[in-house]
């Protein structure tokens, strides 16, 4: 039976997208593009036919134009694991990929990419390039600035680029002018000190972007499309103004672009671009006013997440086009589901940022996949295939582990009964849902629900499954996930010590002076949802103001997080670290860290801190100090029934969503 409660919007069509667009002399079926994606897997010969087999499915998933992850038109431009256009192999390479591409009746587009003072020298073995020497906060190194020789070698390169990508069969080119990287860095007053004619004011500043478009115009003629990604917020204090971004989208349209590909932000920006603290749509306004400033279509990206939200920007004349990129990861069939109307058979992508931006941004890279769609990127060692014998298979859990096990064995062909031992499903995933800016975990529950459904999984809500039981099937998969650890401390027994399940569950009122044991990314949750939720959201503040309707605006509450190292949110990914940090340095989190728990009493918490005794006035103590596995079950099968066991049940070690995800797809695979 379906889940009422996480029911998705009202079915499309959605007629705005469903429109035939053009960029350029390029006939689009319609206004979804599948934006440019980095997977970690580029320039390998080895790798190539798994590359293929990720775009061939986004490919009858009906994505309009594919554009590719970025391609260096030089050495220096790239790093591991990336295209490079002066290597004849990577050429060969991408080639080959465009005619796949084109035999499967999909569209594609390559992006020509220099990183500039993005990319790290260990990987291209030499000094990075940049405008200026200035220091970069995310490699740490100082490029070198570029000669004018460096400039025009450039210049020549992308135009070189363009000429292979029309002689290889792409269907365009994307220009990457974005996201701080090389012909950002000349634009920005910030990264460009030059005081020759490529820097100074914003004529000279733009320039090399100017005289790139032009160089592919004279390389290709007008007829191949030429799609330029411009940053429309650099998000740095100090960089380019407003003013001078329009001025800029008018003068790339000038020189002969056929469509603005709108980006926001910077790798060192402090402010969130694309993770899920950003509303959906968030910088959409940002993309409509370049839209206004040009005649050309313009195509708009971050956190566009969903058909209807997509719909309603193209129907009211903010965008021409939406150009995801990683809700394509979440759901290869992104565009097939919206245009046929199946919205609640869509996986959506919920920008956590775990399996996606946080393995590329790592050095060593890992390779891109998705947190909820564990097969992205794998697609050629787990194609979709019915096994050849059917079988019973028990999945005990209706966690994350439990969820994808249960929908990829089905899927699979297998006769799937799953037991929860709640009245509802999502385990973890329900209780992260209720933390603000975490509420695109619905998403997930609702898509599981809707497919366990679909696929005929028996689902048994609030029943525990017992080893009797279990016995009589063919297979079982544990996934009965965690339990919050308890710490060994006098006092952890008081009647104001809650678990961090209890708050988050709703099961126990929060405090007002709080104190939280335990400072990873549980602790961090906590502390954003006890702070966030003492506040009205903005609409009732909005529309109490507009009445004169006086009210208080926060609930007074106190949150101090105790941790025992350093570090805090050190479990949570590199891309969304600092967000976590900032958020509760802003919402007025105290933490204490090097903190070492003694006691709880009823005044609160004692520890040593910094050598000395200190105690934590708290009128509620709640810990979220680790979690234990579950796995009362394991005796009772081992060895008497095949048995996988997944996630939590397997253990804690580095334990989060994405893992507990990706064990369940991974041991559905197996039986």
């Amino acid at each position: 039976m379906r889940d009422a409660t996480v029911a998705s919007p009202a079915s499309g069509p959605y007629p705005a997208l469903a429109r035939p667009g053009r960029i350029g002399r390029l006939e689009l079926p319609h206004r979804i593009l599948m934006g440019s994606m980095h997977l970690g897997i580029e320039g390998d010969a080895a790798e190539l036919d798994r590359l293929a087999a990720f775009y061939l499915e986004r490919v009858q998933g009906c994505a309009a134009l594919i554009i590719t992850g970025g391609a260096a038109v030089r050495p220096e431009g790239g790093g591991d694991h990336w295209f490079c256009l002066t290597d004849p192999s990577h050429r060969d390479q991408l080639a080959q990929l465009a005619s796949r591409v084109q035999k499967a009746g999909g569209r594609i587009a390559l992006q020509l990419f220099h990183a500039g003072r993005y990319a790290y020298s260990i990987e291209i073995g030499t000094t990075a390039l940049a405008p200026s020497a200035v220091e970069c906060r995310l490699t740490r190194e100082t490029p070198r600035a570029m000669t004018e020789d460096d400039i025009a070698q450039t210049v020549q390169a992308f135009a070189d680029a363009a000429r292979f990508a029309r002689e290889a069969g792409f269907h365009a080119v994307e220009v990457m002018g974005s996201e701080g990287y090389l012909l950002n860095e000349f634009l920005s007053p910030l990264t460009n000190q030059r005081e020759d004619r490529y820097g100074g004011d914003l004529e000279g500043r733009m320039r090399l972007s100017v005289e790139v478009v032009e160089a592919i115009r004279q390389a290709v003629s007008g007829d191949f499309p030429l799609i330029f990604r411009m940053s429309g917020a650099d998000c740095m204090p100090g960089s380019t103004t407003w003013e001078e971004t329009l001025t800029y989208a008018r003068r790339l349209e000038q020189a002969g672009v056929d469509a603005l590909n709108v980006g926001i932000g910077w790798h060192e920006s402090q402010v969130p671009t694309v993770a899920a603290v950003v509303p959906r749509g968030g910088f959409a306004p940002v993309a409509a006013g370049i839209r206004q400033a040009v005649t050309i279509p313009v195509i708009g990206a971050n956190r566009i997440n969903t058909p209807e939200l997509a719909d309603e920007l193209i129907a009211l004349g903010w965008v021409d086009f939406v150009a995801p990129a990683r809700p394509w990861l979440a759901d290869p069939a992104f565009a097939k589901k919206a245009l046929s109307g199946d919205r609640r058979g869509l996986n959506v992508c919920i920008a956590c940022n775990q399996s996606c931006l946080d393995h590329v941004m790592d050095r060593p890279s890992r390779p891109a996949s998705c947190l909820v769609n564990p097969r992205a990127g794998h697609e050629l060692r787990w194609p979709l295939a019915k096994v050849s014998r059917s079988r019973r298979v028990a999945v005990v859990g209706g966690g994350p582990a439990g969820l994808e096990a249960a929908r990829a064995a089905a899927e699979r062909g297998h006769q799937v009964t799953l037991f929860e031992a709640e009245r509802q499903l999502g385990g973890q995933l329900r209780l992260a849902a209720r933390v603000e800016g975490k509420e695109e975990f619905w998403e997930t529950i609702r898509y599981y629900d809707e497919w366990l459904w679909r696929l005929g999984v028996d689902v048994r809500l609030g029943t525990a499954a017992n080893p009797q039981t279990l016995l009589e099937y063919d297979a079982v998969i544990l996934a009965q996930g965690v339990e919050p650890a308890v710490p060994d401390l006098p006092g952890v027994d008081l009647p104001h010590v809650v678990r961090y399940t209890d708050i988050l569950s709703g099961r126990v009122a929060a405090g007002r002076r709080i104190a939280i044991i335990g400072a990873g990314g549980i602790g961090c949750d906590v502390a954003l949802y006890l702070m966030k939720g003492g506040r009205p959201p903005e609409r009732v503040l909005g529309f109490l103001g507009e009445h004169g309707v006086q009210s208080l605006d926060q609930v007074p509450r106190s949150v101090t997080i105790l941790a025992r190292s350093r570090r805090i949110a050190a479990t949570v990914g590199r891309t969304t670290r600092w967000v976590v940090r900032s958020e509760l340095k802003a919402l007025g989190v105290a933490v204490w860290t090097e903190f070492q728990c003694r006691s709880i009493t009823p005044e609160g918490v004692v520890g040593v801190m910094q050598g000395e005794e200190r105690l934590v006035e708290a009128d509620q103590v709640i810990l979220c100090a680790g979690q234990t596995p579950r796995r009362d079950l394991v005796a009772a099968l081992e060895g008497r029934v095949p048995l996988e066991v997944v996630g939590g049940a397997r253990d804690t070690v580095r334990l989060n969503a994405a893992r507990a995800i990706r064990e369940g797809f991974e041991a559905a695979q197996r039986i």
